[in-house]
């Protein structure tokens, strides 16, 4: 049985957001164990934000979007939604910036604390633009024809999602 366009998005949140969940808990301990003990956090948070997030985000762009913005007549409407997949993009290469550092041996409490704060400001941003999303997956899902919904539901499924 084929999924509604906003089963597949809901699904796709859903699992993006037991990741995003994890995030202030990391951050937190990264003020009270060893770098050596959250390293595999660190990793995995490395993995999900390269390997499911990022490729969510420009799946997002290319198909909901364009569809979202001819629906609403004007390319414009969904500037603020693009804006903020700057930002996590920006987060995300700061993240990996400020890891590298570290795993460089350049550790002090100031890079720490930049590492927490990028931590909480993408479980911030990510929260909120993950329901927005799903608002928006409603609107196109009632919006379009069934087959337009079928192919961009299948869009959505990126490779991200396969070993998510």
């Amino acid at each position: 049985m084929t999924q509604t366009l906003p089963q597949v998005g809901h699904e796709h949140h859903e699992r993006l957001l037991q990741h995003v969940n994890q995030l202030p808990e990391v951050a937190d301990r990264l003020l009270t164990e060893p770098a050596a003990e959250l390293r595999a956090d660190v990793d995995g948070i490395a993995e999900f934000l390269t390997g499911t997030l990022v490729p969510h985000v420009d799946s997002a762009e290319r198909t909901l979007y364009p569809e979202l913005e001819r629906m609403y007549q004007n390319r414009h409407s969904m500037s603020p939604m693009r804006r903020e997949h700057v930002e996590v993009r920006r987060l995300v290469a700061e993240f990996a910036k400020l890891t590298a550092e570290i795993d460089a041996g350049h550790t002090s409490l100031g890079r720490t604390l930049a590492l927490r704060r990028v931590l909480f400001q993408l479980y911030a941003l990510l929260k909120i633009h993950l329901a927005e999303e799903e608002v928006y997956l409603r609107i196109v899902d009632h919006g379009v024809a069934t087959d337009v919904a079928d192919v961009l539901a299948a869009a959505l499924d990126h490779p991200g999602f396969r070993t998510a």
